[in-house]
């Protein structure tokens, strides 16, 4: 009752649920959440498919395994290496536990040497935690586009995420949660956010512990 209760809530604040895309190139955005405002129709069709969301997702967490964390150090070769014009600062790694959650991390700051642009890349390993997975499942499945930007749901491959731009500032960042397990977050500033793309795909997802 309570995902029924934030669906409706969502939904009332004008955004919501999954459009197709025709990408299918691996690590490129293959749907986007709608806009309940610009596709009506769109929104209550997935209005219609929410039972069965949450049915599905009851049942992947049923089968999600009790693993613990990676060390932070398992997480560096993931980072992406530094593109031709930018410069790397030192990574940065951390595990911790919170309240009997583990939780392991690594980050990194890129910045432009010819230009003021600045990205940072953090990834972490949830551990297949069932308290989160089906709020970021939720989350990444609705859209709002405003005149300063958007905020929006997103899949990238299979992964669910989310992502948010300021096209005046030219900032924003996007989440994307790989293989149910691994939040990869990139934020960039002073950046177009055809950056998005670009970083995510540098990101070494294949070096990721199974």
């Amino acid at each position: 009752m309570r995902w029924l209760v934030l669906i409706l809530t969502l939904s009332l604040s004008g955004c919501f649920f999954f459009g197709s895309s025709d990408s299918e190139e691996p690590g490129d955005v293959t749907s986007e959440g709608v806009d309940v405002e610009n596709d009506p129709l769109g929104f209550i069709s997935a209005l219609g498919s929410i039972g069965s969301d949450l049915s599905n997702l009851q049942e992947e967490l049923e089968a999600m395994p009790d693993v613990d964390p990676v060390h932070f150090n398992d997480l560096m070769p993931v980072l992406p290496e530094a593109p031709s014009g930018w410069t790397a600062a030192d990574p940065k790694g951390q595990t911790t536990n919170m309240a009997g959650t583990q939780i392991s991390n690594v980050s990194q700051v890129f910045t432009e040497d010819d230009g003021d642009g600045r990205v940072e890349i953090t990834i972490s390993d949830w551990a297949f935690n069932k308290a989160v997975y089906v709020p970021f499942m939720m989350q990444a499945k609705f859209s709002q586009e405003t005149t300063e930007g958007w905020s929006k749901g997103i899949t990238v491959g299979e992964d669910p995420g989310r992502e948010e731009f300021n096209t005046q500032r030219r900032s924003g960042e996007r989440t994307v949660l790989h293989g149910k397990r691994y939040p990869i977050q990139i934020k960039i500033r002073n950046q177009d956010a055809e950056a998005f793309d670009e970083w995510w795909k540098r990101v070494q997802t294949g070096e990721l512990p199974q």
